[in-house]
């Protein structure tokens, strides 16, 4: 067997869904499944805990099982700068699409992610699960 020629594969190309320990981001985890049917990638469910921070176990636990009936797993992050683990794991991995809710306000996190990574597709899942497309460009009020 040549295990040259299957090193030499292209990671597989994956969507991510980020999450964090409320419940409802199960909407979020069945709009990723959706994305990455489409897209045929692999779906990974992402959850960043800021060191010290407790977290809701019975959440969490909520969400593992969410991600585990759509295909996927929780994995859980802790590190206190998000920003700093999510550029780390976009940046180490083949991640096509990220499915995450929607910004909480104009200083939210989220708009710097989009800019950081153009090349990435981003979408975000309203309360009702449903998913639109980000632009990167924001408009000033």
């Amino acid at each position: 067997m040549d295990y040259t020629a299957m090193s030499a594969q292209p990671p597989r190309r994956q969507t991510l869904v980020l999450v964090t320990d409320q419940f409802q981001c199960e909407r979020i985890i069945k709009a990723g499944r959706a994305i990455a049917g489409i897209t045929h990638t692999q779906l990974r469910v992402f959850h960043i805990c800021a060191e010290g921070r407790t977290s809701d176990p019975a959440a969490l636990q909520y969400l593992y099982n969410s991600a585990k009936e759509n295909g996927s797993v929780l994995e859980i992050a802790y590190n206190s700068d998000f920003m700093g683990a999510i550029t780390e794991t976009l940046e180490s991995t083949n991640t096509v699409n990220v499915i995450t809710g929607q910004p909480g306000d104009e200083d939210s996190v989220l708009y710097t992610l989009w800019s950081r990574f153009p090349g990435i597709k981003f979408f975000t899942a309203d309360a009702d699960g449903r998913l639109d497309m980000v632009s990167t460009v924001r408009v000033a009020e």
